[in-house]
């Protein structure tokens, strides 16, 4: 489900959310002669092309090139030094000196740093092995030229040129396969959410490349006056800007690996999970033995969800993927669409309206299908398993998978009201809990209000997903529309097959009496087996005082005996 606090603000912005991106220039004083004060214009960028205009130890002016790089430069006139800083690298430059430091460690060159035409030079390898970057530099065009394969660096460039409004530059650094009209449009609206948002961004924190089995990726954080702003620009595999992700908050939590994790007891390997367009990446993790195995696919709850379901310092997925393989269940997780394709969906790629069942159902069931083909795995012994909203729309799901013969399902904190109503209710709780504490609490109730109005609209039933009341401001209003009035246990009363249903007590979320209603209304049922664990929270880990949801930023594993639960039930 939504995080608590936050809800509403983000429900109502998710929109906007999904559209950001960008960078800005970094200030770095003058040299002998002043340089501009701001990183090189984008038009100084050639993006995707051979790495090496010139050779390795030719002379290349240190500012022009650390800049493009996306640098910030800095000019020590008292003792003719400059101080280059991109990401976590700092590089210390002496006019005369015949080393550099990188990261205070010396580098030696071949001769002294000098000037040359008004400009400190070093040679092209020794500047770009110290930032980190693989680039050359065109000396007739004064340009740099990034390799088709620097992801970090080209990703850095594509944001010069959106942050320095060269629009047309900016598209230019996009796959042909995106519609270039809806970018047109798109590209003005990113650069003014990220400004009306963030305000100025300024030096570049941190960069970091990844691949998956769909993309290569660049993660690019800058420094703003309130929190970094970080944003995931995803390649294909020619090089061009394919899609990108901005996260609701950019802090790194600190995950621990559960004792449970013997990695001689599992192996895992890249999957892809669909195809097209809108393929995602994903991790199975295969037991380690002679198979075939039993498997299930991890469904996540809702927001734009990783392979992990990562939360703060919490990965509920890996450690259910870990810890079941250990005991012979192989485990499928995958990125979730509204994190890998967030962009195209929003251009419209899908060819279709939005609703829960691009965001969840048909990818859930595109990943028992590719178990099903998978060498090592049993066909008949494929099970799905939802957290949260992922176990709220199990019964589409299992609707959706008929052909597939799967072998049961787990519910993991699925609620049993509709997603609108529970919105409601969790506001109210963490408003009790704000005013328990003596915190301020005005926020929280224009939330509420904001909310109760919006959920009116949305119950009202003259309106429609063809009829949308134009109040409306939760989002997609086709989403909603779809998904509104949703009692899972209800419709999954006259379903069939083998359910497992498990409940924190401890879960502010999906409060513990949805247990009882799943219970209640699948009582006539002989196939459903139920449980609760009094300690555990929202994400399926322990938690021994009240759940607020601040305890998600504390390190935490799901228990061992609730994977145990899970894998005796679907060994059995």
């Amino acid at each position: 489900m939504k995080k608590p606090l936050n809800t509403i603000r983000r429900v109502a912005a998710a929109s906007l959310a999904l559209a950001l991106t960008i960078p800005a220039a970094v200030a770095g004083a003058s040299e002998p002669l002043p340089s501009p004060a701001v990183g090189q214009p984008a038009s100084q960028v050639q993006p995707a092309q051979p790495a090496a205009s010139v050779k390795a130890d030719k002379l290349v002016p240190l500012r022009d090139y650390s800049e493009s790089a996306g640098a910030a430069v800095l000019w020590h006139d008292e003792d003719r030094a400059v101080t280059v800083k991109r990401g976590q690298t700092e590089i210390k430059v002496k006019i005369g000196e015949a080393a550099i430091t990188v990261n205070g460690k010396a580098v030696t060159l071949d001769k002294p740093v000098e000037i040359v035409n008004e400009k400190t030079v070093l040679p092209l390898g020794v500047l770009a092995d110290a930032l980190g970057v693989r680039a050359g530099w065109n000396e007739e065009t004064h340009t740099i030229v990034i390799a088709q394969d620097d992801y970090a660096l080209l990703a850095s460039a594509f944001m010069s040129a959106l942050q320095a409004g060269e629009l047309q530059k900016a598209q230019s650094f996009f796959t042909d396969k995106l519609p270039p009209q809806a970018l047109e449009l798109m590209l003005p609206q990113i650069k003014a959410s990220i400004a009306g948002m963030y305000g100025p961004l300024g030096a570049l924190l941190a960069v970091e490349e990844s691949s998956n089995a769909v993309h290569h990726n660049a993660t690019i954080a800058y420094a703003t006056q309130a929190i970094p702003f970080e944003i995931t620009i995803r390649f294909d595999q020619t090089g061009k800007i394919d899609d990108f992700f901005v996260p609701y908050v950019s802090v790194k939590g600190s995950y621990v690996e559960p004792s449970y994790d013997d990695p001689s007891k599992y192996v895992e390997k890249e999957v892809v999970v669909g195809e097209g367009t809108f393929a995602l990446p994903g991790t199975l993790t295969m037991p380690v033995g002679k198979g075939p195995f039993p498997a299930v696919v991890l469904v996540h709850g809702s927001g734009p969800n990783d392979r992990d379901e990562t939360a703060g310092s919490v990965k509920t997925f890996r450690d259910m993927a870990v810890g079941l393989a250990a005991q012979g269940v192989a485990v499928l997780r995958y990125e979730k669409i509204t994190r890998e394709h967030v962009m195209k969906m929003q251009l419209g790629q899908l060819g279709q309206a939005y609703t829960v069942n691009e965001e969840t159902v048909k990818d859930a069931v595109s990943a028992v299908k590719l178990l099903k083909q998978t060498e090592g795995i049993n066909p008949s012994q494929i099970y799905v398993a939802g957290h949260s909203q992922g176990g709220m729309v199990m019964p589409r799901i299992i609707d959706a998978a008929q052909d597939t013969g799967l072998a049961g399902t787990i519910l993991l904190a699925a609620p049993t009201e509709p997603l609108e109503t529970l919105l409601v209710k969790q506001t109210k709780y963490q408003l009790d809990l704000l005013k328990k504490a003596g915190q301020p609490t005005e926020t929280a109730e224009q939330q509420l209000i904001f909310l109760e109005q919006q959920v009116k609209l949305l119950q009202d039933p003259q309106y429609s997903v063809s009829n949308i009341p134009q109040a409306f401001a939760m989002g997609s209003p086709v989403w909603w529309f779809d998904i509104r009035n949703t009692y899972a246990a209800e419709q999954a009363k006259d379903q069939t097959g083998r359910m497992l249903v498990l409940q924190g007590g401890n879960d502010i979320q999906v409060f513990p009496d949805s247990l009882d209603t799943w219970k209640k209304t699948l009582s006539a049922r002989t196939d459903v087996e139920f449980k609760l664990y009094p300690k555990v929270n929202h994400t399926m880990v322990e938690f021994e005082g009240q759940s607020t949801g601040a305890e998600y930023a504390i390190p935490a594993n799901v228990p061992d005996y609730l994977i145990t639960d899970i894998a005796k039930w679907i060994l059995r």
